[in-house]
């Protein structure tokens, strides 16, 4: 199984707008978080490169890059992981999605695992990871990372765990 980060990239555009509607088939929330990209592709690509290096982030956001998690033989995107140049409160450096139909399939683990060297090799050297306290399958992947449990933490009402990677 060739399977690798990439940089977002206009040839998966169609990949990418299909894996969003697996979100919404789904009612789940982070169909919103990509709706954009089905509306204008372009100015999403352009908005994540501006975000990557830094440039008009809006107020508490910190230079972040995307990748997309794709397996090299099917050309098909099975998640996407953000990699923040600078640690957030709560939310710490990392935080990954894989589509409702790709999960229980080994590819959070994957994604965090390939997610974590590539944040050592922006050079981020205290990585943080979050989940929420009732997202069991986020705890073990996190886990099964070399991670350490270090707080719990609330934002909008919701009680998150924080760790770091070992």
């Amino acid at each position: 199984m060739g399977i690798k980060l990439i940089l977002p990239i206009k040839k998966l555009e169609k990949q990418f707008k299909e894996m969003i509607l697996d979100y919404r088939e789904d009612n789940d929330l982070l169909y919103y978080s990509y709706v954009d990209a089905t509306n204008n592709f372009d100015n999403y690509l352009r908005r994540l490169e501006k975000l990557r290096v830094g440039i008009n982030l809006p107020k508490g956001d910190v230079a972040t890059t995307e990748y997309w998690l794709v397996d090299t033989k099917e050309k098909e995107i099975k998640g996407m992981i953000k990699i923040r140049h600078e640690s957030i409160p709560i939310h710490g450096n990392i935080s990954y999605d894989i589509p409702p139909k790709k999960r229980f399939l080994g590819y959070g683990t994957k994604i965090l695992q390939l997610g974590i060297k590539k944040a050592k090799e922006l050079g981020v050297e205290k990585i943080k990871v979050s989940c929420a306290s009732d997202n069991e399958g986020s705890r073990k992947i996190i886990l099964k990372n070399n991670a350490v449990f270090i707080n719990l933490a609330e934002d909008n009402d919701e009680l998150y765990e924080e760790y770091k990677i070992k």
